[in-house]
Parts: C-alpha cells; sequence; structure tokens
C-alpha cells in the first residue's frame, strides 16, 4: 500500500482503490446518492472484468436493475471499464430482501461511505 492508494505492480491503481474514487466522485456530483455498494460477481478476478457499483439514490426513478456500462478513463484516473446500477431507496429494500435479484450472479459487497 503506497499512501492511502493501493497499487498493482504496474502502477496503475488497484480496482479497490478506483472503485473508492468512482464512489466519491458520484456521491459530489449526484447529492440523491444516499448509499454505494461494490457489486462483485463470480468473474472478479478477470482482468477484464470492470468495475460495479450499486448506487441508492433518492432522486432517480424505479426501473429495476439496469446496469450501464462505463469505459476505462485514464485521464482520469479510471483505469478500468465500469458498470453502474441506480436504483431507489425502495428497491434497495427489494434487493435486499430478495425479491429484486442482481443480474449475473452479482452481490453487495462494500459500502462506501460519503
Amino acid at each position: 500500500m503506497i499512501g492511502n492508494k493501493m497499487k498493482t505492480m504496474a502502477g496503475v491503481p488497484s480496482r479497490e482503490s478506483v472503485a473508492r474514487l468512482l464512489a466519491r466522485s458520484h456521491f459530489k456530483i449526484e447529492q440523491g446518492i444516499t448509499r454505494i455498494f461494490r457489486l462483485i460477481g463470480p468473474d472478479e478476478d478477470g482482468s477484464m472484468e470492470p468495475i460495479k457499483l450499486l448506487e441508492v439514490n433518492k432522486r432517480t426513478v424505479p426501473v429495476g436493475i439496469q446496469p450501464v456500462q462505463f469505459g476505462s478513463h485514464d485521464a482520469g484516473g479510471i483505469h478500468y471499464p465500469s458498470i453502474i446500477v441506480d436504483i431507489t431507496p425502495s428497491e434497495f429494500q427489494q434487493v435486499k430482501k430478495g425479491t429484486l435479484q442482481l443480474p449475473n450472479g452479482w452481490r453487495l459487497d462494500k459500502e462506501y461511505s460519503r
């Protein structure tokens, strides 16, 4: 670990470090976000696996689980592709109860704080 950022051997920030950067950025730009979780899938160790975040947003509309994919943006410090799932607080309760399923074997993992 170097300072507060974990680095891979090639000097590129780790997935976890970039996931934290994404979460902090999203909290800053979208005031309706109340919680952000990392989503983990069965192929999480794959080199091409995107960073996945679930964002609980009180300003979004309930449309179920609709992942939106983004490419990497090296200049902005985002060295991996990402997938964002934006859901309402009510939908989040459904995810926790298991009545609204995450796709592709994904599961909730670490929660990021504001």
